[in-house]
């Protein structure tokens, strides 16, 4: 079978290459990928930051956000069916011992990850997982459903903010929100805040005002603000920060209010020093910081169910984030990376 893979830790070792089909074992299932979503997680291993094979292999196949038809059971396999669309999650434990939805909790070292870490990932035409870790997802919802993953990570945020916000005080009434970056992280934590209710929402980008991440950010009731932080007024009770930059992340608790909440959603690699003095007297304010990097199925699950609401609640707004859809033979397109394109998607197997 095809599948896009690296060496990990070899940088530039992105390569379409033959690998044998798998076969699911017990609990197991195999997957026909039919779309896989690219990510800044993939860049890095492409790079050659970080990333590991399975034991004993020399490549891994990418790919850790995904929507996979069923194609064939494993013995004992009983919570889906063949022909059934499910995104898998990404983490699974080694030696891990938390409950399946607190495993995004474990130790580094106790789990492997899906397209990341000592487990192949779906960009490929067969792929295989242990049942358990699937969440099944309505048809109505195929054409966005490979964005779950993405969501996920911003449905475990955005929960812990609100309710660690109002574990302080039960009075905690947040209503104003800033969101740092307008990739697929941070329109899908614009999605989810007009979900939860929130109108108050500032966006901020690098991209110009006739952009189509600012016309995204527009259209569903946000100010977009290209990247002058001067025009952001006044203080807010939720700030996203959703770029990876660490200057970025420092500016997002620079406009922290009082009793904020401050979610960290980014992998900070970029190695930049930043001056917290400015800062330490915002722990006096009971401002609360937070990060999120992995979800646990249960995010998978919200994300499935809001993705269920924008389409009915924004009509085709979900769909307009994905941006740039190549085939499988066009892997390379996918991984190359534009200030316009939002979320890129290979079509594996298109239904």
């Amino acid at each position: 079978m095809k599948a896009v893979t690296v060496i990990p830790l070899t940088r530039d070792s992105l390569a379409l290459r033959d690998m044998p089909k798998p076969s699911p074992g017990r609990g197991q299932v195999l997957l026909r990928p039919v779309e896989v979503g690219v990510c800044g997680t993939d860049k890095d291993i492409i790079e050659g930051r970080y990333g590991a094979p399975p034991p004993g292999e020399e490549y891994l196949i990418l790919g850790h956000e995904a929507l996979a038809e069923v194609a064939e059971l494993g013995q004992g396999v009983d919570n889906v069916g063949v022909g059934d669309l499910v995104v898998p999650t990404v983490r699974r434990p080694l030696t891990c011992t938390l409950p399946i939805n607190e495993l995004d909790y474990c130790p580094r070292g106790t789990y492997a990850e899906h397209g990341i870490w000592y487990l192949h990932g779906f960009a490929a035409e067969y792929a295989v997982s242990d049942a358990r870790f699937l969440v099944r997802v309505p048809k109505e919802i195929r054409d966005v459903a490979v964005l779950t993953e993405p969501l996920s990570i911003v449905e475990k945020g955005v929960d812990l903010a609100l309710r660690l916000g109002k574990a302080r005080f039960t009075s905690w009434s947040p209503r104003r929100v800033l969101i740092m970056g307008a990739g697929p992280i941070g329109m899908l934590a614009l999605m989810v805040m007009r979900l939860r209710g929130f109108t108050d929402i500032v966006i901020t980008a690098t991209r110009p005002y006739d952009s189509l991440k600012a016309k995204l950010a527009r259209d569903l009731g946000a100010k977009y603000v290209n990247v002058n932080m001067d025009q952001v007024e006044g203080e807010f009770d939720i700030v996203i920060e959703a770029t990876g930059s660490t200057a970025a992340a420092y500016e997002a608790i620079k406009h922290l209010g009082p009793d904020g909440v401050a979610v960290l959603l980014g992998i900070y690699l970029d190695g930049k020093n930043v001056n917290l003095a400015p800062l330490l007297d915002d722990w006096r304010r009971n401002k609360l910081i937070i990060g999120a990097t992995n979800a646990s199925i249960d995010a998978f699950r919200a994300g499935v169910e809001d993705l269920v609401k924008a389409k009915f609640e924004f009509n085709g707004w979900v769909r307009r984030l994905i941006t740039k859809e190549v085939t499988l033979d066009e892997y390379e397109y996918a991984y190359s990376w534009g200030h316009d394109d939002i979320k890129s998607v290979i079509q594996i197997t298109p239904l």
